[in-house]
């Protein structure tokens, strides 16, 4: 970098850490208090919490769940003692989708039952009953199993569905965050207050998840459609044609020979989705895979979060389409 290339910022960003974040005792240590002063007024950097920043351009580039997983790591920075992050937080750290916003405050374990509010946005979180704690990428977190049944404790029955189907999901390349008999030893270790923390709540997400779901919306929509009391569809059902392998449709409903998709944004942006074509690609050979479908047999039809977000419309939506309630 030549001389007149050298900024404030560029200073500040030479003594960031790998994560991005820029504490304010990195930078006081070597003489850059000023040059933070001035680019905090200037807003070119982001306040994580008192004494963490980043970079407000590559802030606003990121999603609501990796802001959120920056200021968990920026209270892990600043911590004196190493401290244990669960719910939520632990959620963020493990990248099991939350439905919903992601709260104000970062949760941490505590051994007090009291748990409650503490200083600096954080939120101290008390889970009864026995807790595996993990490192995971450089912080102390709940485990997955224990991630999710503390959630499904406290979150709504859809969004409990998509954290525990998320967390026994076996991707293509790669293994489960989850194993069903890790969220067995996890409820069993639950105390028998059933109504009072959420107990029967955490066993029903459970009993109900399924590792075949490929998405959080596909979890919530699958989740409706039982609470609903809708006929429920088959999961990743494989169409085939004379030309061949066709797909796996997120939902089949056999009986009456209808296909289900749930789409997500993340279909036509996403490069673990895309695999390097244009979003007019990917609309294109997604109307020729339904094409295809629908030469099949099936009628097909789609829906995406914002029919979601009103379960009463959901409701209206699947009964337009011939799907039968049957309780």
């Amino acid at each position: 970098m030549s001389i007149s290339a050298v900024t404030p910022l560029s200073l500040l960003v030479a003594i960031a850490r790998p994560d991005g974040i820029i504490l304010s005792r990195d930078a006081r240590a070597v003489g850059l208090q000023r040059e933070l002063r001035s680019e905090i007024e200037r807003g070119q950097l982001v306040r994580l919490r008192w004494g963490a920043y980043t970079l407000a351009v590559e802030w606003r580039l990121l999603k609501p769940e990796k802001q959120y997983l920056l200021r968990v790591r920026a209270l892990a920075a600043m911590s004196e003692a190493p401290v244990v992050f669960s719910h939520h937080s632990a959620a963020a750290i493990w990248d099991l989708p939350v439905v919903g916003r992601w709260p104000a405050g970062i949760e941490v374990l505590t051994a007090t039952a009291s748990g409650g509010r503490s200083k600096h946005g954080t939120f101290r979180r008390f889970q009864d009953g026995p807790v595996s704690i993990v490192e995971h990428d450089g912080l102390l977190v709940t485990s997955p199993a224990d991630t999710a049944v503390a959630l499904a404790r406290v979150v709504s029955f859809p969004a409990a569905v998509a954290i525990v189907d998320k967390a026994i999901h076996t991707p293509r390349h790669g293994t489960a965050l989850a194993t069903r008999e890790e969220l067995e030893v996890a409820l069993a270790g639950l105390p028998h207050r059933a109504r009072v923390n959420g107990r029967s709540a955490a066993f029903r997400a459970v009993e109900f998840a399924s590792p075949e779901s490929g998405s959080a919306g596909e979890s919530v929509s699958r989740a409706l459609i039982f609470m609903l009391g809708f006929l429920m569809p088959e999961l990743q059902v494989r169409f085939d044609d004379e030309a061949g392998f066709i797909a796996f449709v997120d939902f089949f409903w056999r009986k009456i020979s209808k296909v289900g998709e749930f789409d997500g944004f993340g279909k036509y942006v996403k490069e673990e989705f895309t695999k390097g074509r244009t979003t007019v690609e990917v609309i294109m050979d997604e109307k020729r895979r339904e094409d295809r479908v629908r030469a099949c047999g099936p009628t097909v039809s789609r829906w995406d979060w914002d029919l979601l977000r009103e379960p009463s419309a959901f409701g209206r939506f699947l009964i337009a389409r011939g799907v039968p309630q049957v309780r």
